[in-house]
């Protein structure tokens, strides 16, 4: 593989919050700063392939991905068919937080569509790669943790009873 970035994180919400965002790529766009949206993944499981439409640093364009590896509240890797460039993300469950290792990187000599631009993509991550993918994996995880943590506070509030000083004073009130 050239050009991989790898970085590890601890994040505070529990592994099936974010599992929810990270292990659906339906949701990627809500959290994912350079994701917009996603198109055709009616199921998620190993080899399906969908459509993402993403921002670059030449703007926003379409491109084919796949899920190349699944393994539930566990681990997630995407590849774009088209350009090599994949994203890994493994979670293990650290109590009630989420503690991720994320790889991101290009495998430019593997891309099934070699004319997209796969001679650029290697010259980008021989040069600008290393830089861009960790920008790439700080930009994801702050929306990942920003978006779980708001999973996990909605979750916390649907779960909790109501407030018992509430029903005190709704009964008080009769």
């Amino acid at each position: 593989m050239s050009g991989t970035w790898r970085e590890q994180a601890l994040i505070e919400a529990p592994v099936s919050c974010v599992w929810d965002l990270v292990g659906d790529p339906n949701r990627h766009a809500e959290w994912w700063p350079l994701v917009v949206s996603v198109e055709g993944l009616p199921e998620i499981r190993a080899d399906a392939t969908f459509r993402q439409v993403s921002r670059s640093p030449v703007g926003r364009g379409g491109t084919t991905f796949q899920i190349q590896a699944l393994n539930e509240l566990r681990e997630i890797k995407v590849r774009c068919l088209d350009t090599g460039t994949y994203a890994r993300w493994q979670l293990t469950e650290a109590q009630d937080q989420t503690f991720a290792e994320i790889a991101m990187g290009f495998e430019p000599g593997e891309a099934l569509n070699p004319g997209f631009g796969a001679l650029g993509t290697r010259v980008f991550a021989a040069t600008l790669g290393r830089r861009y993918l960790r920008r790439w994996i700080e930009e994801a995880l702050a929306g990942l943790r920003a978006a779980a943590r708001e999973q996990a506070e909605r979750e916390a509030g649907a779960a909790s009873p109501p407030d018992a000083g509430a029903r005190q004073s709704g009964t008080a009130a009769r």
